[in-house]
């Protein structure tokens, strides 16, 4: 009675840790030939140090040594996670991120998209955000139809990307909403110039038919030159015909070297402030907020508040210095609460920003004029 109970402890105790080797999402592919053998072995090993003598001794050996070849490979995976835990602490493990997006993952199969968003809205308040969770918010922003902020969802994940794949299939998803998004009418800059990034960026041919062809650079200094590939701004590297959009380079952009001297005062400085505030972000996250701020600020020109407005329509122009709604509006804002040298320079400054259309660039000068102003009020 006595061996048939220990057959049956060794089994259970062999189920019980096979499924707990074999938790880590890295580990699945093992799970069922450790849920199998793990337990059988055991059992051997119990049946052969029941035999005696040298022989069963051999046996029980020979059975001890394919258990530990088969739980080696997860005793090293939890080995590692153990010691790069110490060494830099996790916000949450993947066994952590799996089980919290559960509840996401089963609201998704209900068609309970809205819930399922605020779900896991609720876990990246908490969490650092990870490229498993990063990834299924931006599905769910696509589903809505928000393009810019799929856009911007979808840059954060460069930078989480560890293996190439994952990187790919970032670019893959950015270039199916290449057709949503608006093209920046910002001329081409000359020359090449030096940036610095700080995760490795993946590359593809800007001439010829295979769009396929990809390679990986490395974090580090690179010249570039500015191109347009599908009607879009990239960034190649110099003499080279490798690059990507210029959106997906300033997603992972080291932080800029010396700051320039701020305006001494104005409303100038605080543009200049803004500016610095906002620089290195990913040119569709900031598209993103523009769209917000300038929502935000029709609702107070709606109630008169140009002081408020005037604010936010700032701050979305230098978000978004390409999209002439939003500078033209801030302009007639500048026209309610500044007086007429304020607007000139407020004109003359989103004339530079970006390049426009001789009919806008016309109504802009209109707000130049004292005429204008009346019109306005």
């Amino acid at each position: 009675m006595s061996s048939v109970l220990s057959y049956i402890l060794a089994a259970v105790a062999g189920v019980v840790i096979a499924h707990f080797i074999s938790r880590a999402p890295e580990m699945r592919a093992m799970r069922l030939a450790q849920l199998v053998l793990i337990p059988g072995l055991l059992v051997m090993c119990v049946y052969c140090s029941g035999i005696g003598g040298v022989g069963g001794f051999a046996s029980f050996l020979a059975v001890l040594f394919f258990l530990v070849l088969l739980v080696a490979p997860s005793i090293a995976h939890h080995s590692g996670a153990v010691l790069s835990n110490f060494l830099d602490a996790y916000d949450w493990t993947p066994t952590e991120e799996e089980i919290a997006l559960r509840p996401v993952r089963r609201l998704i199969e209900k068609d309970q998209y809205v819930e399922a968003l605020a779900e896991l809205d609720g876990l990246l308040t908490k969490h650092k955000p990870t490229y498993e969770a990063l990834l299924i918010k931006a599905k769910l922003l696509h589903h809505f139809g928000s393009v810019d902020e799929t856009t911007a969802t979808l840059l954060r994940l460069i930078e989480l990307s560890k293996i190439t794949d994952q990187q790919l299939a970032v670019m893959q998803l950015l270039a199916l909403l290449e057709g949503h998004q608006r093209p920046s009418n910002k001329p081409l800059t000359p020359g090449t110039r030096q940036v610095e990034i700080r995760h490795e960026l993946v590359l593809f041919q800007t001439t010829g038919d295979d769009s396929a062809a990809h390679k990986e650079i490395p974090p580090g200094i690179h010249e570039v030159e500015e191109t347009f590939h599908r009607n879009r701004r990239w960034l190649k590297l110099a003499g080279e015909d490798w690059g990507n959009a210029e959106m997906c380079w300033e997603a992972i952009l080291t932080a800029d070297g010396p700051v320039a001297a701020l305006p001494k005062k104005g409303i100038f400085r605080q543009i200049a402030r803004v500016r610095q505030a906002i620089k290195g972000k990913p040119r569709a996250q900031l598209q993103a907020e523009a769209q917000k701020l300038f929502a935000e600020a029709n609702q107070f020109i709606r109630r008169d508040d140009w002081q408020t407005a005037v604010l936010l329509l700032e701050k979305a122009s230098a978000c978004d210095p390409d999209r002439y709604e939003i500078a033209y509006r801030w302009v007639l804002a500048v026209r309610h609460t500044a007086n007429d040298a304020v607007t000139a320079q407020a004109v003359s400054q989103v004339m530079q920003q970006s390049q426009w259309t001789e009919n806008e660039q016309h109504m802009l000068h209109q707000l130049k004029s004292p005429v204008a102003r009346n019109l306005a009020n």
